[in-house]
């Protein structure tokens, strides 16, 4: 009788220890992460999916602002060439001792020669005997005549073998623009004075009139 009690309760500290050893069960709840967890977790997703979008706009700018140098470039250098003056806007001028009109420019000669030695100072002056292209210029150079009291040789001469009166260029005399007064003779050139062109012999000495196109500066 004695050993079989003492067995029993042997056997029952033993399970009594081993339940007091065994780890207490753990609450099905207790592995999931609190709430302000998983806020903090969605909020950093979104502040990176922020950061990311921050980031490909600024790599965007950065690009555009890389391409936008050389497009103001061209807008400056096209607002520089329209600044700059050309040609036709430049400014007109004449040599010393030569008078601008329109554009050209008119050299009056202070000493007289005969027709073919004006012809040649015009041309050792890069330049020729007067052309007269309209009633405009026509009434200009006879008020020239008037105020320096002188005719002048132009560049307008009776060519014999045709007949016709021929500026030197080869051009012929537009008879509604000059009525050439005077006889025409063998060697004969025109004058004019202030109130009429008329034919002469070349050989006669009188003043002329070069002329030569206007420079740009």
């Amino acid at each position: 009788m004695d050993t079989s009690v003492v067995y029993a309760d042997l056997n029952l500290a033993r399970t009594q220890r081993f339940r007091r050893a065994s780890p207490p069960s753990l609450h099905s709840d207790a592995c999931r992460c609190p709430r302000w967890h998983r806020l903090a977790l969605k909020l950093s997703c979104a502040g990176l999916i922020l950061l990311v979008l921050s980031l490909t706009g600024l790599s965007v700018s950065v690009q555009f602002l890389v391409q936008k140098p050389p497009r103001e470039k061209c807008s400056v250098t096209a607002q520089e060439n329209m600044a700059e003056p050309t040609r036709s806007s430049a400014v007109l001028t004449c040599p010393k001792d030569w008078h601008p009109y329109r554009d050209k420019c008119l050299f009056i000669s202070q000493t007289s020669r005969t027709w073919t030695e004006g012809l040649a100072d015009c041309s050792v002056k890069e330049a020729t005997l007067l052309l007269i292209e309209n009633e405009e210029e026509l009434r200009f150079i006879q008020d020239i005549s008037k105020k320096k009291g002188h005719q002048f040789s132009i560049g307008l001469n009776d060519v014999q073998v045709e007949k016709i009166w021929k500026w030197i260029n080869g051009s012929s005399l537009n008879l509604q623009l000059l009525q050439i007064t005077g006889k025409d003779k063998e060697n004969s050139c025109a004058f004019i004075s202030q109130t009429e062109v008329f034919s002469d012999i070349c050989s006669s000495n009188n003043r002329w009139i070069c002329q030569k196109k206007r420079k740009h500066v």
